[in-house]
């Protein structure tokens, strides 16, 4: 009977059926729906004729198409062959099971996910994901009967190689931290425990059904979680390969730039305490979907929500008696091209080579319909932010009927991300910090009040972004911009450290009252600073490489500010959409409508000439996107002498031989924008 109240309480009726839902016509409309169809096909075919080949190469060198390695149950199976190196490349899950574990953490007071991440505050509002459906691509698949999902919310999409797939823990306890509702005694309850599993096995060819899954017109994916990636010690690979921009992080930009509304979550990997890559400290140990620039890779911290004890990335100093820091196994970046990978940091729990497990994560089993399973990795932590992520994509329909662009995703969990690592601003191991879910909410409630700013816009080629407001000086004012960026160009073996931005936009803070200008934070491109260094990040120039930027103005004081975004040399498609956020200015904040303008660029760029003039003078420039702009040319007076209108050309001639002699301003008025132009008739 209290279970029964428990799960009442919550809001959530386990017998309840799940509805289709349909892909509403907006999204469809910003899916590229054909082009993806045929990615999916060409991947299919390049994955069929690689993986034969591998096959054939594994069997000739007695090496296994797969297996579960018996340390730490991992499950590894062969991917695939790469061509540039004439290596096999395996793929394994990134968490295991440790029978020495002594405590259950999951849903419980202190430590636990949900506590760690800051969900419970949703939950208590009834923010539980109903009515969303979340992929996960795994090993295999768990139990469709498990109390933990009643009302059919777990559904098993694909089964390769028959039942030899089903049944596998982590694939069970990745979706349980997702979405489990609670069973039991109620500490292995996910977060979206109102959402729909489809779970997918994964370890081979994923892109095909990412793709299928991501433009279906029925139940399409919004969020989908990825606990798995490169196994190193058991394929042919050069260390090369990690923060290497690869064939594999371009299919997935690809993938999520031309399905805007699909976000990918990676896990970051276990693999710092193998040295893998010497000599770099443990850093640049990313690799294929962690690499990706549109994608959230996900590290693992472990200890309690209250993380104000850490004061750095190594912090020895305990909170609540749980030692909470960066767990000694997740996987630093950054990329090579210094991108700020990871993106975000989670628990996952302890997990060492020769230490008992002390806070692991407790989450579905396969044992029977009501089992539990411990495990801890970075295959943990992922599926918390997949969780999150769903919460705040049901809540964020809820307040505006309408769901979020990924970058919108990506933009909020930056803009609210915990400060954690050695100094103020992301790094290397944590990314931009600790997820937290309930502050992603307030800034949705905020943006319904109008209090904060959170809109979706987008950026013609020739315009720019331009939005005036007044900052009352008490809150701390944050500024975000995120954006899906066009899949860059593959990065050889040998071709390393090239830039993988294509679209390369730039956001500022102004404070117009004084002129300070204040910049993004950016990784310091220094391959010689350790996990401990406070001076991992800049916040003093553009970020030339990241399509998440993030502005936290120091000692920024009260007055009018203007957000400018601009962008260098020429975008790829012609446009940009990006999301932003402004919160912390204090009161009701300006409609942005008006913000993008053309013509304020192409105003920018006119040239007015002779000056001074005796008869014709001459504007020249980009007039197209001035068409029907109104011209006037006023006196010192002030009284309006002249009146025309731009016509849609290079270039215009006005007749002022009719004008006397002296000093006039021309004044040209397109879509609100508005220039002037002081001149002197002889």
């Amino acid at each position: 009977m209290f279970l029964a109240l428990l799960t009442l309480s919550f809001g959530y009726n386990a017998n309840a059926q799940v509805e289709d839902q349909p892909m509403p016509d907006y999204v469809r409309k910003a899916t590229n729906i054909e082009f993806l169809n045929n990615f999916a096909k060409e991947k299919e075919a390049e994955f069929e004729a690689n993986y034969k080949k591998a096959v054939e190469i594994a069997r000739s060198q007695g090496k296994p198409l797969g297996g579960v390695n018996e340390k730490d149950g991992s499950v590894s199976v062969l991917k695939g062959y790469d061509e540039e190196t004439g290596g096999l490349i395996y793929i394994k899950t990134f968490g295991s099971v440790k029978a020495d574990a002594n405590m259950f953490f999951n849903n419980v007071a202190v430590g636990s996910s949900l506590q760690t991440a800051n969900a419970k505050p949703l939950h208590a509002d009834n923010i539980i994901g109903a009515g969303m459906t979340v992929g996960v691509w795994d090993g295999g698949a768990g139990l469709t009967n498990h109390q933990g999902f009643a009302g059919n919310r777990y559904q098993p999409k694909n089964n390769p190689n028959g039942n030899t797939n089903l049944n596998k823990d982590h694939a069970a306890h990745v979706a349980g931290t997702v979405a489990a509702n609670t069973f039991g005694n109620g500490d292995a309850m996910g977060f979206a425990y109102g959402a729909t599993v489809h779970a997918y096995y994964g370890l081979l060819n994923d892109l095909t059904s990412m793709t299928v899954a991501a433009t279906s017109t029925t139940n399409p994916l919004y969020v989908s979680n990825h606990s798995y990636g490169l196994n190193f010690s058991g394929s042919g690979a050069p260390v090369s390969i990690f923060g290497q921009y690869n064939s594999d992080a371009r299919d997935y930009d690809l993938l999520m730039n031309n399905a805007p509304y699909y976000t990918i979550v990676f896990a970051a990997g276990n693999d710092r305490e193998d040295n893998f890559n010497p000599g770099k400290g443990g850093k640049d140990l990313l690799s294929q979907g962690g690499v990706s620039k549109n994608t959230v890779v996900v590290a693992a911290t472990h200890g309690t929500e209250d993380f104000s004890g850490i004061t750095g990335a190594t912090s020895v100093i305990p909170v609540g008696n749980v030692w909470a820091f960066m767990a000694p196994y997740s996987n630093y970046g950054p990329t090579d091209d210094y991108r700020i990978k990871p993106d975000i940091a989670a628990k996952g729990g302890v997990m060492t080579n020769n230490a008992a497990t002390t806070d692991p994560v407790t989450s579905v089993g396969i044992a029977s319909v009501v089992a539990t399973q411990v495990m801890q990795g970075t295959s943990m932590a992922a599926p918390a932010v997949t969780g999150v992520f769903t919460l705040w994509q049901g809540y964020y329909k809820t307040v505006f009927n309408k769901y979020m662009r990924s970058a919108s995703v990506r933009a909020l969990m930056a803009h609210t991300a915990r400060e954690a690592g050695p100094a103020n601003g992301p790094d290397f191991m944590f990314g931009w910090g600790l997820i937290d879910a309930d502050k992603g909410r307030q800034i949705i409630d905020q943006a319904e009040e109008n209090t904060a700013i959170f809109e979706e816009i987008d950026l013609p080629q020739g315009s720019h972004f331009d939005y005036e407001f007044t900052y009352d000086g008490v809150a701390p004012l944050v500024a975000t911009v995120a954006w899906n960026d066009p899949a860059g160009t593959i990065t050889s073996q040998t071709d390393l450290n090239l830039k993988k931005l294509v679209n390369d936009l730039d956001v500022r803070l102004i404070n117009l009252d004084n002129n300070t200008i204040y910049y993004p934070w950016s990784l310091v491109h220094n391959p010689g600073l350790t996990h401990t260094s406070t001076a991992i990040a800049v916040r003093n120039v553009d970020n030339a490489r990241d399509n998440i930027e993030k502005i936290e103005p120091q000692n920024a004081v009260a007055g009018n500010y203007k957000v400018e975004i601009t962008y260098k040399g020429t975008l790829s498609g012609g446009n940009q959409n990006f999301s932003i956020i402004i919160s912390g200015a204090g009161g009701q904040m300006p409609s942005t409508e008006g913000s993008v303008s053309v013509a304020s660029v192409a105003l920018e760029s006119l040239s007015v000439y002779p000056n001074p003039v005796n008869d014709v003078l001459t504007i020249q420039g980009d007039l197209n996107n001035l068409n029907n702009g109104t011209i006037d040319i006023f006196d010192v007076t002030g009284k309006n002498v002249l009146k025309s209108k731009i016509v849609d050309s290079q270039s215009m001639n006005i007749n002022v031989s009719n004008l006397k002699q002296g000093m006039y301003i021309l004044t040209i008025t397109k879509d609100g924008a508005k220039q002037n132009y002081k001149f002197i008739k002889n």
